[in-house]
């Protein structure tokens, strides 16, 4: 049911995506095609969550290997409207030259659903909104974690905050995260989440075995 629900909305979501790029390139003066732009591809990426769920989800065929902090920067210029609207500003400390050897394309999904979630909460907030992002390398780990200043979360629901259907938006879908903890386990990872008054944090671990040191690529 998920499959074909994606299906027949996202194709012609893609048709009309197209045609706003074409319209960017024939008129680039025209006000709003960018924020249209970034919105439809926001509500695509939101759509094809649901294709994930299903069987006959389209992932990433094979691993391959990619430098962490070149995906940190494609996804936080993906964010940025998001980021200039919500009024947050990002703290990202990222240690550079650390490739990883996974599922580039399916990566990338789980960091923009955290950094989304964390925009989404943050609105909550009337106090400096902020967005930490840190990558580093620890022991024979990888660790990647995505934190916010926003609403602490309640014990009772961190606890089921990884199954589906579980969700701390009024209008949320509960599958993001549920998504997220599939696509780490898949590359024998891990994922938690920690939330006190002052931070809730999403820290994501992965062995470093499954990187590779650069100029191995």
């Amino acid at each position: 049911m998920a499959s074909s629900f994606v299906h027949e909305f996202r194709n012609p979501l893609t048709s009309v995506i197209g045609f706003t790029k074409l319209l960017k390139q024939k008129y680039a003066e025209l006000e709003y095609l960018d924020i249209m732009e970034h919105e439809l591809e926001q509500l695509k990426y939101r759509i094809s969550q649901f294709l994930l769920v299903s069987r006959r989800g389209d992932t990433d065929r094979s691993k391959k290997v990619f430098l962490l902090s070149e995906l940190f920067r494609e996804v936080l210029d993906f964010l940025y409207p998001s980021l200039v609207d919500g009024d947050v500003e990002v703290v990202p400390t990222i240690q550079p030259n650390v490739y990883f050897y996974g599922y580039k394309e399916e990566t990338r999904q789980v960091l923009i659903n955290l950094m989304i979630n964390s925009i989404d909460a943050l609105q909550q907030v009337n106090t400096p909104r902020k967005l930490y992002i840190e990558m580093k390398t620890v022991g024979n780990e990888i660790e990647i974690s995505v934190s916010n200043n926003g609403p602490c979360i309640s014990p009772n629901l961190i606890q089921a905050i990884f199954e589906p259907f579980v969700t701390t938006k009024e209008l949320g879908t509960g599958i993001g995260l549920f998504i997220c903890k599939k696509i780490i386990e898949k590359q024998n990872g891990t994922i938690s989440c920690k939330s006190e008054p002052s931070l809730t944090t999403f820290c994501i671990r992965f062995k470093c075995e499954e990187t590779r040191e650069e100029g191995q690529a």
